[in-house]
């Protein structure tokens, strides 16, 4: 499980130093896997994991950052990506558990931290719960253009007429996250209704549906990858 935390601490860290609103450029993309790096060689260190891991994660990373789209690209996008961090993930539950870590400096500091509420809570969930939000903000939002541009290029157009759909979608999926995890589903309905409440002026304008189309598509899966993770906390 230490391993899916740092996969989606350092996918989540380098997308969030990308560019939004371009097609980002070779600083940015360079930038973006120095920061990934980082993460992924502090989290190798601190938890006593040998370093070759480094070198794996890395070469993830780089294919991660290189053929996923952000900002307005236009490229066009191909679903393999999501095929490869899927399969990863499912490794990573079938056989992470076999991998072996020293005790390094980072679980010695999660246990001298005098937080009550986390009496319960094991160094592996904590850091998973840290990646998941990691994950959450920026790079779940790819994953959902990618869904979304998968659709129909209409669908995507629809993006410049919705506002505030990059802002919302990190807050609401962190949101839904959190709920889930504390069990409180009431919460978690009032959220979703919530959102459908305010989408609904926007929407019942669009003759063409396609905004309709858009919201649904791009809040279920939204939803989908904040809920699926619960399971391993």
């Amino acid at each position: 499980m230490i391993l899916l935390a740092l996969l989606l601490a350092s996918f989540g860290a380098a997308d969030l130093t990308r560019p939004q609103d371009r097609a980002p450029d070779r600083v940015a993309l360079l930038r973006a896997a120095l920061v990934g790096a980082t993460v992924l060689g502090l989290g190798v260190w601190g938890t006593g994991l040998e370093w070759w891991w480094v070198a794996a994660g890395l070469a993830l990373l780089v294919a991660w950052i290189a053929t996923t789209p952000v900002g307005i690209s236009g490229r066009q996008t191909y679903p393999w990506p999501l095929v490869l961090l899927g399969m990863t993930v499912l490794t990573i539950l079938a056989f992470g558990s076999q991998v072996r870590s020293a005790d390094g400096w980072l679980p010695d500091w999660y246990d001298q931290l005098d937080i009550s509420t986390l009496d319960d809570v094991s160094f592996v969930q904590f850091a998973v719960g840290v990646g998941v939000v990691l994950f959450l903000v920026e790079s779940a939002n790819i994953i959902v253009r990618m869904v979304l541009a998968g659709t129909d290029a209409g669908v995507m157009a629809s993006e410049q007429t919705l506002r505030g759909g990059r802002v919302l979608g990190p807050i609401e999926r962190i949101f839904i996250f959190a709920m889930a995890l504390a069990g409180e589903y009431a919460a978690l309905t009032a959220v979703i209704a919530a959102k459908g409440i305010l989408r609904f002026p926007e929407i019942s304008r669009d003759v063409a549906g396609r905004k309709a189309e858009y919201v649904l598509v791009g809040s279920f899966v939204s939803w989908s990858i904040a809920l699926v993770f619960i399971p391993l906390l």
